[in-house]
């Protein structure tokens, strides 16, 4: 303190008090108005008025006082050392809360000027003196009023949005890659027109390519990256240079893509912007069909297929496992040892021999290797390797047999059925569980709006007593949420089941010709949509193909049953 006073005598000249002042807006469209104007205004007229003179100015352009640390904005950091240093008496603002509206660090940053025997001035609220504990009170209420107001903004804002994307609107900005910006037609309050989203022809080719290579070929976002940045195809990203891996999973996991306009699948974070869940975003209530580029079906089984591979689930038997279309082998991914339980994964065998000629001949053939077998299971009694020929010759085998037999079998009434009496319950049961989580919220509103009034004392409520009903109404409401994400899962899932079973109706006529024709990775993906399993013996393999409707079953006459050796 005593080297502070030394250093600020030793920096004064005039005699005058040195003043640095504090500028702040927290939005791009404060900056691109007179907000930072207005502000050196005010604060020029008070030091004249007062007879001092300024010493520096800091200006912060575009930064949130509410959700940026003091440790992470350069211009407080700045105004520190000078103040440290002696440079300035006082420090001035128009309002206090330019400083940061950070109820739990801004009255602290205060505090600490104040400490370095610099006076805290604020244009409209006057001087912050820390001179007794009532000092120390005002204070801190100044900032808890302040982020109480920053609270408030952010949820009229947040709400704002929130009704714009339920309603299907765009809330303005740089369009997703696959569409563009034409105008609406319609004016804002200021007279200016507004834009619209429309699917730019040339990008959206791209977008249905990422989502094929995904639905048809089974392409994790490292092999998408690889082909869109190879010299055979060369397509640009939407900064004009290569693409990289969280660009697409950005793009796989957009509904917008489908045709539901989406806020909140990022979040700031003390001004850190990170993913957040899906069961954390809000979406559109109707689909919007001038903007869907993939089909809504082929948009969930990309995202199943996606989330079977993730390191949580991979290991999990209850979630439904995607082909593995990086081997050459048919049915890596979905083929089991019947004597271990183990998978059957991809092994070679090589051989290298020496023509007549003196030129050397390599030979490499794929086939089918029991993995418990390998690791030395001594409880498995079947064979390590099994020929790649054999397997998959009787598998599609048994496979044509049964798509012949199913071809004689009417499904689509079968469908029908499932289409009204299987989703009907999980709809009704996440209608109440919402309407009782809005109860909720709205009673938890209620109760933080009661802590102000109990802070100061006109409440009859006790800050404990209202903290601890708070707590109770956020464990409730977070219950609710995961039962709520359970039941979406759970829809979506049979919805996804109908469309794979209309899918198949379809292809069941032309099965063989569609399924020879593409490259492997597609007749892997294929393969993937109707069989559930295969389970090798020595001796025998059976085939449990993906039809999980009893209705259907009991359609095809047991010739399901006599397939794939299961009990009648």
């Amino acid at each position: 303190m005593a080297v502070n006073r030394l250093k600020k005598a030793l920096n004064t000249i005039s005699g005058k008090k040195r003043v640095a002042c504090f500028y702040r807006v927290s939005t791009k469209g404060q900056l691109d108005g007179n907000d930072i104007p207005m502000q050196r205004r005010a604060c020029a007229e008070f030091i004249e008025r007062q007879g001092w003179e300024l010493a520096k100015e800091y200006i912060e352009k575009g930064v949130s006082g509410f959700k940026v640390s003091a440790n992470d904005r350069d211009e407080i950091q700045q105004a520190k050392r000078d103040a440290e240093n002696g440079l300035f008496d006082v420090l001035l603002c128009f309002m206090f809360d330019r400083l940061g509206r950070k109820e739990d660090e801004t009255p602290f940053v205060l505090k600490w000027f104040s400490k370095q025997g610099v006076e805290l001035r604020s244009v409209k609220e006057g001087q912050q003196k820390f001179e007794d504990h009532g000092d120390d009170l005002m204070n801190f209420i100044r900032f808890w009023q302040a982020g109480g107001e920053s609270k408030k903004t952010s949820m009229r804002v947040n709400e704002k949005h929130t009704q714009m994307v339920e309603d299907g609107i765009f809330r303005g900005g740089k369009p997703p890659y696959g569409y563009k910006l034409v105008k609406s037609g319609s004016v804002n309050k200021k007279g200016k027109e507004l834009m619209k989203l429309a699917i730019d022809e040339e990008q959206s080719k791209t977008i249905r390519m990422i989502f094929d290579l995904v639905f048809s070929s089974g392409y994790g976002a490292n092999r998408i990256v690889k082909h869109l940045n190879s010299p055979e195809i060369d397509i640009k990203s939407s900064t004009g240079g290569k693409w990289n891996t969280g660009v697409i999973n950005f793009i796989l996991r957009n509904p917008i893509y489908k045709g539901y306009m989406t806020y909140g699948k990022r979040k700031s974070d003390d001004g850190l912007y990170k993913m957040t869940s899906s069961n954390e975003w809000v979406t559109s209530n109707n689909r919007n069909d001038e903007l869907a580029l993939v089909e809504e079906s082929m948009w969930e089984r990309v995202q199943q297929i996606r989330s079977s591979r993730s390191q949580e689930n991979i290991d999990n038997p209850e979630i439904e496992k995607v082909n593995v279309t990086k081997s050459p082998l048919l049915f890596v991914g979905m083929i089991k040892c019947g004597h271990c339980g183990a998978p059957l994964t991809t092994t070679y065998n090589s051989k290298k021999y020496t023509l007549a000629d003196g030129t050397v001949q390599k030979w490499r053939q794929a086939k089918y290797r029991c993995s418990g077998k390998a690791l030395g299971r001594t409880e498995c009694k079947g064979q390590t390797i099994y020929s790649q020929n054999r397997i998959e010759g009787i598998v599609l085998e048994e496979l044509d047999k049964y798509l012949d037999q199913l071809r004689q079998v009417n499904l689509s009434d079968q469908v029908k059925k499932l289409k009204k009496n299987s989703i009907s319950e999980e709809e009704s049961e996440y209608k109440k569980l919402t309407k009782h989580a809005t109860a909720l919220k709205k009673e938890l509103k209620i109760l933080t709006d009661e802590v102000t009034k109990s802070i100061m004392g006109k409440s009859s409520f006790k800050p404990e007593l209202l903290n601890s009903l708070i707590e109770q109404k956020d464990v409730e409401i977070q219950n609710i949420e995961v039962q709520l994400e359970k039941l979406e899962q759970k829809m979506k899932s049979k919805k996804l089941e109908v469309s794979e079973m209309e899918s198949l109706i379809s292809y069941i006529p032309v099965w063989k010709e569609v399924f020879h024709n593409p490259p492997i990775e597609k007749q892997k993906m294929m393969l993937n949509y109707i069989i559930d399993s295969i389970i090798v013996y020595k001796d025998s393999v059976t085939l449990k193909v993906k039809l999980r409707i009893s209705d259907f079953i009991q359609a095809s006459k047991g010739q399901y049953n006599q397939l794939t050796g299961s009990p009648s």
